[in-house]
């Protein structure tokens, strides 16, 4: 996300990567999409001579802003429409929200809305600083040799190893701290949600934990295929934000 605003976004991908499909089985590299992988071309020192994962055409700001725009309005969308505007759902709703009036807990609600919402600039902070450093995914990370020696060698930087069993290591370690990143913040939406949205929230919960297993598979055998299945669990984050929103703005009007 969307929706991670953190170390690996979802979003510093081309749509046709996004939009991949949902399980790719074979460690094949990211040639399998029909993409060149700009990091094999790298300077003296390792790092990749073009940015990786981000429009020419657009800013990073501007990129992450379209991008979370129009995934958080898909999602409020589709809370309003799956969740909240049907009769039959809103009757219960109505009467949670009613108890969340009562004790005016409309900000509590507003207030897990933007706590989520304030992650987008330091997510944009650090798409900006990796665009300009080139770093591709999954560095996290750039090292320099230090000492005498070192500079005297002019080594290059220290990166991931990205061949092999160690490469695949290195991915499936990332894979598993994505999944970290997002989780305490989702986590938190997630319960809230549930008090007025319970089984509307619990299906988009598990869509988007299959998919982070699906995902991890694919980080596990290149850094491209993280995104197989991830859309999916993107949209289910962004539903469940949405369901959030519902209730912070019904409580609080």
């Amino acid at each position: 996300s969307s929706h991670n605003a953190t170390a690996e976004p979802s979003l510093n991908s081309p749509p046709i990567i996004i939009l991949s499909p949902l399980f790719h089985p074979s460690s094949q590299n990211i040639s399998s999409y029909g993409i060149k992988d700009e990091r094999d071309e790298t300077d003296s020192k390792g790092i990749p001579l073009k940015h990786v994962g981000y429009p020419d055409q657009f800013s990073v700001a501007a990129f992450y802003a379209i991008g979370h725009g129009v995934l958080g309005s898909i999602g409020l969308a589709a809370a309003w429409f799956l969740a909240y505007a049907p009769d039959s759902k809103r009757t219960n709703a109505d009467n949670h929200i009613e108890i969340l009036i009562e004790h005016n807990l409309g900000w509590l609600y507003l207030g897990i809305f933007l706590l989520k919402l304030l992650q987008i600039p330091i997510g944009t902070i650090l798409g900006e600083a990796r665009k300009a450093s080139k770093a591709a995914v999954p560095d996290q990370h750039v090292y320099r040799v230090m000492g005498d020696e070192g500079s005297k060698l002019g080594l290059g930087y220290v990166l991931m190893e990205t061949e092999g069993v160690h490469g695949a290591f290195n991915r499936a370690q990332r894979a598993l701290m994505n999944y970290h990143e997002v989780f305490p913040t989702l986590a938190l939406q997630y319960v809230a949600a549930s008090w007025v949205f319970p089984f509307e929230a619990f299906l988009c919960v598990i869509i988007w934990a299959v998919t982070r297993c699906i995902g991890a598979v694919g980080y596990t055998s290149s850094a491209w295929a993280r995104f197989n299945g991830n859309f999916p669990g993107l949209l289910a984050m962004c539903t469940i934000q949405g369901m959030v929103m519902i209730a912070a703005i019904k409580s609080l009007t």
